[in-house]
């Protein structure tokens, strides 16, 4: 029996990247999944493919800075699998590297917007129904970069710096209510989004210069943050744990 048999989860940006390697983990363990993605098409062909490969998923565009999609997402869960157990706040934006000086406003709300203010509306459209039932469990895709910050990437780091300690101080307030909340804080991953951090193009160049700053030598993959995430969700793992900030980053942050 999978780690995760009988539990549904919600997946934020779970059609691509490291939200879709937590997908497909979570789906090897048994869980129904609601993929939540702006990119509706992507999440219902990510749900054919884990139903294809013989798991449970739906798929619902959802846009998480906008408090309704976010209401509705917790709605839908509860109605395609009558239960809703765990909240994988894992939709983000990158940013592509600048002088603070050089940053719009216009991108710098954006960043908020997406990478804070999604996930409040996440964990605040969880919550109520985690204290009905009296226990749940959330994790959320915070960065490495929250906890070693990087130049030219000031404004990214700020709002993954907000992420994590808003994972903490919900682990505080919701932890004599049964809910756990952690964080992951991955290091560069080998997705899409790292051509954003590459100033907009994906090169062998950039992918290389990333390495070379890993001890370990190796780009994350989604399929890593997938078993981060299910350990982090796996109560008879982790049940002690709430409010950590867990590296999965090839040893960069040491």
């Amino acid at each position: 029996m999978g780690r995760l048999q009988g539990k549904a989860a919600i997946v934020t940006g779970g059609a691509s990247g490291f939200g879709a390697g937590i997908v497909d983990v979570f789906a090897r363990e048994g869980a129904s999944i609601l993929i939540a993605d702006l990119n509706g098409g992507a999440a219902e062909a990510q749900a054919g493919a884990v139903g294809a490969a013989g798991g449970k998923a739906s798929a619902l565009a959802v846009d998480v800075t906008r408090w309704a999609d976010n209401d509705a997402m917790v709605a839908e869960c509860l109605s395609r699998f009558g239960r809703f157990d765990i909240l994988v706040a894992n939709a983000g934006l990158g940013q592509r590297p600048c002088a603070l000086e050089d940053m719009t406003d216009e991108a710098y709300d954006r960043q908020f917007d997406v990478n804070v203010r999604g996930v409040f509306y996440n964990c605040k459209a969880a919550i109520p129904h985690f204290r009905s039932r009296g226990s749940g469990n959330i994790v959320v895709t915070a960065s490495g970069i929250a906890l070693r910050p990087r130049p030219n990437l000031v404004v990214y780091g700020a709002t993954k710096g907000a992420v994590l300690n808003l994972a903490k101080g919900l682990a505080v307030e919701l932890a004599g209510e049964g809910i756990r909340v952690n964080a992951l804080c991955p290091g560069p991953g080998d997705t899409p989004m790292l051509a954003e951090f590459m100033g907009g193009t994906d090169t062998p160049e950039g992918r290389e210069a990333f390495r070379a700053n890993l001890p370990l030598g190796k780009l994350i993959r989604p399929e890593d943050m997938g078993e981060a995430a299910l350990f982090l969700a796996d109560d008879a793992a982790s049940s002690r744990l709430t409010g950590i900030a867990l590296p999965v980053d090839s040893g960069r942050t040491v």
